[in-house]
């Protein structure tokens, strides 16, 4: 039998060390590459096609994979196996739909093209709410990697979290404003490196030491899979909430920072293959992210037994770093700490250089200082990260005390700011059926319904995330029809705005969460906000039905480049030697 190591040994430290050193020095290496604000977002367009595909990859999960999403796996089973298996179906629907488009908008920040496919009041709502979205998700990052980190480097200090995430915020904050998306995308290379190498030893020790049998008798000991289970603060998980998380990725997963990748390289053939190979990354992930919290179900099958182990708070969010340190030979488990903050410091340096583009190149430029030098956009782009830094520690010391886990309030942020951003974001350079408008009320519309639907009827998160993207997809792909009703009178618009509106109230009123049969109408305090939150939409279709009606003959000519654009293929020889 082998026991948990409580200490890490001087071997591993050292490991940590080495590491933290190396990227540290990537990073102020690649700082002579950025010339201005170019090539500090998107690296010139430069950026070899491996190294975004495996950067995509990396900024897709964080510490919180050993944390978070651990804990779901030990508290689930086969059921937090499924979960990790929707994230590449996923991914393949959405990058299928969007990567070459991605590069031929010829863009700088994920939200530049808003101002031509849209218009320019949507492209200051868009950046302003994808901020505030992604703003999360940095503390999100940090408070993971100090929870999971802590145990180990640190054990027993009392304040080794509130430390640990001081340091890795100003670690990465160093590296990332000196080096640009090219730091960024080259550490995440070297941060997949050990991280790949380190989980994958993970597993083969775990099988060669006799303790959880064969890869057979390993699958039978894992409870069988079940229809509902409630993991924490009431929060209730059904076969709804993988279609959810399936539906939320096809949007989530390519926007945002993960649309960076695909226009920071040469031309399409270089997206499409930084894609599939992340598409490849994305189907060993449950394998190896999977199979550590199983074995420590085995293990440690109650929670009393896992908390006797690791002696913490929330001991099932520290079931992998218990597994790691039970199984890993001196040396390797410092490797396996590296790539846990490598897992980390790759979403985290990501989503800062994304959220800097955005407030820099599409507030900053966009609105402010239209005429802007690349080199002004460069050091407005490094302040906004010092910034960023700022917020990232001050949440995720948030996160650390409060009484919900990470699991859970990443999830409810998830669906009430993020989904109702990422759904325009993808149809704006997929479709041009929506209006130039529509934009704007399938974002308010979505953060109203997923408030009601979370709070008001009480919904889990799977039917929240679907009820979401729904709403959102309706009301940007009814906008036109709702302009032609417009044109033959304000009151049409207005009865048919009601209409669907009181049509999606009787669908989700009818609808029973979390088992999603069909009962009977709910009543009571759920039921009015339910009717308020449907009436503001109402009341925002019919007033953006007036915007909708100028578009009815045609599309705005800006549009109509935009997409002409989209069709005409990058000559990168061309392109890329003009700058």
């Amino acid at each position: 039998m082998f026991a948990v190591r409580c200490l890490l040994l001087t071997a591993d430290y050292i490991v940590v060390a080495v590491y933290l050193l190396v990227v540290l020095a990537a990073g102020f290496w690649f700082a002579k590459r950025n010339k201005g604000g170019r090539d500090f977002f998107v690296g010139g367009n430069r950026i070899p096609w491996w190294a975004a595909g495996v950067s995509l990859y990396m900024t897709t999960f964080s510490a919180w994979m050993f944390t978070g999403g651990a804990s779901f796996v030990y508290n689930t089973g086969w059921f937090g196996m499924l979960w990790l298996a929707a994230k590449p179906v996923a991914f393949l629907i959405g990058f299928l739909l969007t990567a070459v488009r991605w590069r031929r908008a010829r863009i700088t920040s994920p939200v530049e093209y808003v101002e031509d496919r849209y218009n320019h009041t949507t492209r200051l709502v868009l950046s302003t709410v994808l901020v505030l979205s992604l703003t999360y998700w940095p503390g999100h990052h940090l408070a993971s990697l100090a929870k999971i980190s802590a145990p180990a480097l640190l054990p027993g200090v009392d304040w080794a979290v509130d430390g640990l995430i001081l340091f890795f915020g100003v670690f990465v904050l160093l590296y990332t404003i000196a080096g640009g998306i090219w730091a960024v995308s080259m550490t995440d290379v070297l941060q997949f490196v050990v991280l790949f190498v380190v989980c994958c030893a993970l597993v083969i020790f775990v099988f060669a030491s006799g303790e959880v049998g064969s890869l057979t008798e390993f699958a039978r000991a894992i409870p069988s899979l079940e229809t509902e289970y409630e993991v924490r603060s009431g929060t209730v998980y059904t076969h709804w909430y993988i279609l959810g998380f399936l539906a939320a990725g096809i949007f989530g997963l390519v926007v945002g920072d993960k649309a960076q990748r695909f226009f920071t390289v040469r031309d399409e053939r270089a997206a499409k293959r930084a894609g599939w190979l992340a598409m490849a990354l994305f189907v060993v992930s449950p394998l190896l992210f999977g199979i550590p919290p199983l074995v420590g179900k085995i293990l440690w099958p109650d929670i009393s037994q896992l908390a006797a182990v690791v002696g913490t708070a929330k001991p099932d969010e520290s079931v992998f770093i218990a597994v790691a340190m039970r199984y890993l030979p001196v040396g390797v488990v410092g490797l396996f700490v590296a790539a846990m903050t490598a897992a980390s410091m790759s979403a985290l340096d990501s989503v800062w250089n994304t959220v800097s583009a955005v407030i820099t190149v599409d507030v900053y430029k966009g609105h402010f200082r239209r005429d802007a030098s690349d080199k002004e956009l460069l050091w407005v782009g490094r302040a906004t990260i010092v910034v960023l830094a700022v917020l990232a520690v001050a949440m995720a010391l948030f996160i650390v005390h409060s009484s919900m886990g990470i699991f859970t309030i990443s999830n409810i942020v998830l669906g009430l700011v993020t989904i109702p951003v990422t759904v325009p974001l993808m149809v704006g350079i997929v479709s041009r059926a929506p209006s130039t408008w529509s934009a704007i009320p399938a974002i308010l519309s979505g953060i109203l319904i997923a408030a009601a639907t979370r709070f008001a009827l009480d919904w889990t998160l799977g039917p929240q995330y679907l009820a979401v993207v729904l709403v959102c997809l309706f009301v940007q792909f009814a906008s036109p029809v709702l302009g032609r009703f417009y044109n033959r009178g304000v009151l049409w618009a207005i009865l048919v705005s009601t209409t669907s509106s009181g049509i999606l109230y009787l669908g989700f009123s009818l609808v029973e969460a979390p088992t999603m049969q069909l009962g009977v109408t709910r009543s009571g305090e759920g039921s009015i906000w339910l009717i308020l939150a449907l009436a503001a939409v109402a009341v925002m279709n019919s007033v953006f039905a007036a915007l909708y009606a100028r578009e009815v003959v045609g599309a705005p000519l800006r549009v109509e480049r935009f997409f002409e654009k989209l069709a005409t293929p990058i000559d990168a020889d061309k392109e890329i030697g003009q700058r």
